[in-house]
């Protein structure tokens, strides 16, 4: 788990599991299979992360990528 500052709240980003993967697999898009994931791996709701600023996004992203490779 790592914990990462976004919009001046402390959020925990947990490591993605398979079940994590298989629930946004049906998502058309890479985009929203993304935002979902790290929904999941956050706890935030997908609203939240879309009114989230380019910048705190790029923060979870980060996190996701770090995960995945």
């Amino acid at each position: 788990m790592k914990k990462i500052e976004i919009n001046g709240k402390e959020v925990t980003v947990r490591e993605p599991k398979v079940r994590d993967m298989r629930a946004v697999a049906h998502h058309a898009s890479e985009e929203d299979k993304e935002v979902h994931l790290i929904a999941n791996l956050t706890g935030m709701t997908v609203d939240e992360i879309d009114d989230l600023s380019v910048q705190d996004y790029k923060k979870l992203q980060k996190e996701l990528h770090d995960f995945l490779a």
